[in-house]
């Protein structure tokens, strides 16, 4: 929720903008040049990328109002708790598959631990699991940095397009007052190219690339913790080795030790 709090901000300073120069709205639109930018961006964008691209660049922007941090928290009480359980590496963990609220990739986890493989195949799998979900997740962080590079290149054309017509208009004996509003018009093509990608597509992609990283802490945290479980280390062990990914002011407490930075 907090990105529409940023779109909106943006939304409030190009209106601020506005009332300083004290123009009206209606000076800054320009059908042709919208239709330019944004037809050519949607143009190219089907020429460039298969179907299945382009339906994730669809709903990205519904997934990245909705998204949020993963609850890191949580998942190390969940941990440390089941590490606590007498014979954690199976009977503890098992009752966890049942919960619905738990994070998909740690029920992954859960589910290879109780098929009783060795630690090293057990590693390899979960860190193959993480390289290839970091893949996949920065497929969308890709897909947004390319489109950005097409709005200002159309909106380059656009003013191209205007200057040309400026031109001609010129070359008919158009008045000063006329050569200027055609400049203008020119010129919103840019306007519209360089807003759309440095305000709409770059700060998508930038989203997307530290949600990327942000999951990728996350299911390290994870795999860390299944690890512990699956040599049976005891719950402090598993419950300090997981504060480790957590700033020293969230650190919990789980086990009742008083936990102190200072101590």
């Amino acid at each position: 929720m907090y990105n529409l709090i940023g779109f909106t901000l943006i939304l409030g300073i190009l209106y601020t903008v506005r009332n300083i120069l004290g123009v009206s709205i209606d000076f800054y639109f320009d059908e042709v040049a919208l239709l330019i930018v944004l037809g050519g961006t949607l143009a190219t964008t089907v020429i460039s990328f298969p179907p299945l691209y382009l339906k994730k660049l669809f709903f990205a922007p519904f997934a990245m109002l909705k998204s949020g941090r993963p609850n890191t928290i949580e998942s190390i009480d969940v941990l440390v708790r089941a590490s606590s359980q007498e014979g954690a590496s199976k009977a503890s963990v098992r009752p966890l598959l049942n919960n619905k609220k738990i994070d998909p990739f740690l029920k992954e986890g859960i589910e290879l631990l109780l098929l009783g493989l060795e630690r090293q195949e057990f590693k390899s799998i979960l860190t193959e699991r993480i390289y290839r979900a970091r893949q996949r997740e920065e497929e969308i962080v890709t897909l947004f940095r390319r489109l950005a590079k097409y709005p200002p290149a159309f909106g380059l054309v656009g003013t191209v397009l205007g200057l040309v017509n400026l031109m001609r208009s010129v070359g008919a004996g158009a008045d000063a007052a006329q050569i200027g509003l055609n400049m203008a018009l020119a010129l919103t093509a840019t306007l519209y190219g360089l807003g759309f990608s440095n305000f709409v597509l770059a700060p998508i992609s930038e989203h997307f690339l530290q949600k990327a990283e942000d999951q990728k802490v996350f299911r390290e945290l994870l795999l860390e913790g299944l690890l512990m479980i699956h040599d049976q280390k005891s719950a402090l062990t598993v419950q300090e080795m997981l504060n480790s990914y957590l700033d020293p002011k969230q650190r919990i407490d789980i086990l009742g030790i008083h936990y102190n930075e200072s101590a």
